[in-house]
């Protein structure tokens, strides 16, 4: 099959740029000394995780216990879930997923979610690791406060502190490289602190974990960190691209969709919606756009209803009723998710078609 001949809109993927964008990580990684636990989140796919696989990692980080499931029944090992676990249908679900595991290790950030899992494994063992608020100000606790929760963790044989970690979301909201290179030192920064106050109270600390694909390369060379966990580093996207993290043509993951009106001479509407874009968006000369259109730079997608994209362009492009458009989505992570599957493309032609096996699991 030709990638001509697929129908719209779709999603694709280009597999050389792919497996380079694997290929760099995993040898950035051995190069830093650090090892390497992506965020499979971003494609949601076992076959993209094992091609991860293939070129060396650590483990996997999942962001929800449905995923974790799904990455466990297709052979995953050790895994690592990234959300705090709360409630006693999940905790139970975790419990089960334990049996089937090497190692399952799960975050936390406070005394109430400690206790009930210490409530849940009392015959059993898993390993924590507990978060630490390096600046984004979502989930964890500050660097200074992680003795009240390793002291509590102490408390029970059936969990084991395996060490912090952290999420630098802040970086995406950087202005510029200085600023990025900043926000990522800070990122290490707020782990680092919190294992010398761990270990100035004679707590063991075997890993300090950085995440976040626009920081690692930054973060993953400071002095005391171990890990890395990119996710988004397998696609890229646009918000990559102009956050300086890689130049355009290392993005790997593409949207194809069809001009299905032209109503003004300024504005075409194209049959990729919300539901295919989704509604996050960059900031591109100034104005919210949600892609880039690479064959005409100038182009804005500046609205979408769920199955349309209202696409701004310059009267002068030759853009017709019937053209097909390849877009480079503003957040490939959230694009993923709407899909079923990814056609894996080489040369111009569909190689193998990717399932995206996690797709949905948000609990």
């Amino acid at each position: 099959m030709e990638i001509k001949d697929i129908d719209t809109p779709f999603v694709y993927v280009d597999l050389e740029k792919l497996e380079e964008n694997i290929r760099d990580m995993a040898n950035f990684s051995k190069e830093s000394g650090v090892s390497l636990r992506p965020m499979v989140k971003t494609h949601k796919s076992i076959w993209i995780g094992k091609l991860q696989e293939n070129y060396g990692i650590d483990g996997i980080q999942c962001a929800k216990i449905g995923e974790a499931e799904v990455f466990s029944d297709g052979g995953f090992k050790d895994i690592f879930i990234s959300s705090e676990i709360i409630g006693k249908t999940k905790l139970n679900r975790l419990l089960n997923l334990s049996k089937k595991l090497e190692k399952l290790i799960v975050a936390v950030d406070s005394i109430e979610g400690i206790r009930a899992l210490s409530e849940t494994f009392k015959e059993g063992k898993i390993f924590v690791r507990i978060e630490i608020d390096s600046g984004h100000n979502r989930c964890g606790v500050k660097p200074e406060d992680v003795v009240v929760l390793a002291k509590e963790i102490e408390r029970y044989d059936s969990l084991i502190l395996d060490g912090v970690f952290t999420h630098g979301g802040q970086v995406y909201s950087s202005k510029d490289e200085d600023d990025l290179r900043k926000k990522s030192l800070e990122e290490a920064e707020g782990v680092l602190k919190a294992k010398r106050v761990l270990e100035d109270m004679r707590f063991n600390v075997n890993t300090v974990s950085v995440g976040s694909t626009p920081s690692v390369k930054i973060s993953g060379k400071v002095d005391g960190i171990t890990e890395i966990r990119p996710g988004n580093y397998v696609f890229y996207d646009m918000k990559q691209v102009l956050l300086g993290v890689i130049p355009i043509d290392r993005v790997s993951l593409y949207i194809v969709s069809t001009v299905i009106s032209r109503p003004d001479k300024d504005r075409i509407i194209v049959d990729a919606g919300a539901k295919t874009l989704s509604l996050d968006s960059v900031v591109l000369d100034g104005e919210k756009v949600h892609g880039f259109i690479p064959k005409y730079p100038e182009a804005r997608i500046f609205r979408l209803s769920e199955e349309h994209g209202w696409i701004k362009i310059p009267e002068t492009y030759p853009i017709k009723i019937g053209d097909r458009l390849k877009i480079i989505p503003a957040h490939s992570c959230l694009v993923i998710n709407n899909f079923d599957e990814i056609y894996g493309v080489r040369n111009g032609n569909v190689e193998r078609i990717i399932k995206i096996d996690a797709r949905g699991k948000v609990t």
